[in-house]
């Protein structure tokens, strides 16, 4: 240790240990917080306002966009919206949209109630940071054979002509 000392001054020594520090954590940050995660929805159920079941399997035959949200989120709030138009431009018989959340049908329900989005809401049982969801909206759109075709982190303009020609 002493001879590689004897040709760096300390302050490099150093300067190169938080270069390093910094570039770790922030790959650990990139990679965790802008990789699109395998979607959960096979490994969790999804309750609808009924309090019945949904399975992905179920919604084979049609496309479907699944939104992961939080009701204090603004990306999700202003991506919401878009989503809407995407189903009222392609028809519900194509896409079926699905706004998930694990915070609880009293805060879902006040959030339908001030937002009135017509689109379908369900909760997830287990928690959306358990299913490596961190960022959000965190949305896939699932062709009719149950693959994913799109991804997308954080809010993205669905309400366009590329999705509308996927569906189509």
């Amino acid at each position: 240790m002493k001879r590689l000392l004897d040709g760096l001054t300390l302050k490099a020594v150093i300067n190169f240990v938080v270069l390093l520090v910094l570039l770790i954590l922030g790959g650990s940050y990139v990679y965790r917080h802008n990789v699109v995660p395998s979607i959960p929805l096979s490994e969790n159920k999804l309750i609808d306002t009924l309090g019945q079941s949904v399975e992905l399997k179920d919604l084979r035959g049609r496309f479907v966009l699944v939104s992961y949200f939080q009701t204090w989120c603004g990306d999700c709030i202003r991506e919401i919206p878009n989503i809407q138009h995407l189903q009222e431009k392609v028809g519900k018989d194509k896409l079926r949209v699905l706004l998930v959340s694990d915070e609880g049908w009293a805060k879902i329900n006040e959030f339908k109630k001030r937002r009135k989005y017509n689109l379908d809401y369900y909760l997830s049982e287990k928690s959306l940071t358990e299913q490596g969801i961190n960022v959000f909206p965190t949305t896939y759109l699932i062709d009719p054979n149950g693959k994913v075709i799109m991804s997308k982190l954080e809010q993205y303009d669905w309400d366009n002509e590329e999705v509308i020609h996927l569906i189509k």
